[in-house]
């Protein structure tokens, strides 16, 4: 789109024959695809050049700007046809406008303006196919430069690919791998835990061997136990045996610890127990030698355990016992309860510890209760410890219906879970009962 000189003559006579129009910023002058028949000149401003690349308008093409002395629209004094561009105003634009009728009447009244009007349309369609070629080629050259950078991505991307392959076929052997030895070890826990399981019920059965669970009598004597230990294996240990005709020697201990650790120290003390229960004349005197055997084979590393001896000798109606930080014995004896009160220092803590035996009758239609500690000491839903008062009660309702000596530990036991409730145990628990009939 070639600009004009005014003042030449030619000029100078067509600009006389047109007439002034003003367009305001982004206005549009001609529209791409509409009918035209005006030719412009741009006196004052400049235009926007552009059309749609086809009839869709989704895409646009760019052509240009044309400022003061240069025009468009000419071929629309010749044809008809619709326009192929469109123009619109940069800024607030004066032009000049010559209309095919005027242009009609021009060459019919001044042939001489045919060829410098030639000469326009001529210069006009040269500069405007070598606009448009130019900015096609520089698209073009856009193209050509976004195509590469875009088959340069595309190789950075089949490389990322490849080796996002490469990753995931590892990650994939890593996590078979991850998946056999997770197996491997699952299956070797398995057989652990399988062992374990085993073995603790092979230190169950043992356990519960060693202890007189079946007894029911002894001497003339109703006998009878409760064994319940928190875990597979418990703390508690205890024996009966019948010394002389008419003297039977109790024994209970409770180990320091819970499990396994405390089952087998209940296993060395009733080994050592039952080497010196035969030979020691009073219930002090097997809690001093078994304390010192245990010091001095064991040492006093988390070998401690309380204990307690009753002797009774039905002969003569007496009942002595000596406790190592046991808590205390009941006796039941004509419609009440009585505390075997006294404890001295758990065994296997100090050396050269002093015991003591105490006497007190045991008539006939008495009976002898020896609890452990985890029966106490249960607490409930609420915190609350069962303690002395409420065992106290349980003998109470005991007395109250004279029952058998075995049914009074399913009270004593019934008690005990009712008030836990959904708490679990938290020791081992064993009642041990010996006596007759109350009458």
């Amino acid at each position: 789109m070639s600009s004009v000189n005014e003042n030449s003559e030619d000029w100078k006579f067509l600009l006389q024959k047109m007439h002034q129009v003003e367009f305001q910023k982004d206005q549009l002058i001609i529209e791409q695809y509409s009918l035209g028949n005006s030719f412009y000149y741009i006196k004052e401003g400049s235009v926007r050049v552009w059309k749609y690349l086809d009839e869709s308008k989704e895409e646009i093409l760019e052509l240009g700007l044309l400022n003061s002395g240069e025009y468009f629209g000419e071929i629309a004094l010749i044809d008809s046809f619709p326009r192929t561009v469109n123009i619109t105003a940069v800024q607030s634009t004066t032009l000049f406008e010559l209309t095919r009728e005027n242009f009609n009447h021009l060459i019919q009244t001044n042939p001489g303006m045919t060829f410098t009007l030639l000469k326009i349309l001529t210069a006009r369609i040269r500069s405007s196919e070598q606009r448009e070629n130019q900015v096609l080629i520089e698209k073009n050259q856009n193209l050509i430069q976004t195509n590469k950078e875009l088959a340069k991505v595309l190789e950075e991307l089949k490389k990322n690919e490849i080796i996002r392959i490469g990753l995931m076929e590892e990650l994939k052997k890593q996590n078979e791998t991850l998946e056999e030895i997770v197996k491997e070890r699952t299956a070797k826990l398995v057989q652990s835990l399988r062992t374990i399981q085993e073995d603790l019920e092979t230190a169950k059965t043992i356990q519960r061997n060693i202890l007189p669970l079946h007894l029911r009598s002894i001497a003339h004597l109703d006998f009878c136990s409760k064994f319940e230990p928190m875990a597979e294996v418990g703390g508690d240990v205890f024996d009966v045996v019948r010394l002389e005709k008419n003297k039977i020697r109790l024994f209970l201990a409770d180990a320091i610890g819970h499990g396994v650790q405390a089952a087998l120290i209940t296993m060395a003390i009733k080994a050592e127990y039952d080497h010196l229960k035969m030979d020691m004349i009073t219930p002090s005197e097997v809690l001093s030698s078994l304390n010192k055997v245990f010091i001095d084979r064991y040492g006093t590393k988390a070998n401690q355990f309380t204990a307690v001896v009753i002797d009774l000798e039905l002969g003569i109606g007496q009942l002595k016992y000596s406790c190592a930080g046991h808590n205390e014995p009941y006796l039941v004896s004509k419609g009440k309860v009585i505390p075997l009160s006294e404890s001295g220092v758990m065994l296997g803590l100090e050396h050269e510890v002093d015991y003591f035996t105490h006497s007190m009758p045991f008539q006939l239609g008495d009976q002898l209760y020896m609890i452990s500690d985890g029966y106490l000491e249960q607490e409930n839903n609420n915190g609350d410890f069962l303690g002395e008062k409420r065992l106290l009660l349980s003998f109470e309702k005991i007395m109250e219906k004279n029952i058998k000596l075995t049914d009074s530990l399913e009270v004593l036991m019934q008690d005990f879970n009712d008030f836990r409730g959904e708490q679990p145990m938290m020791d081992d628990v064993t009642i041990l009962a010996i006596g007759t009939r109350m009458i």
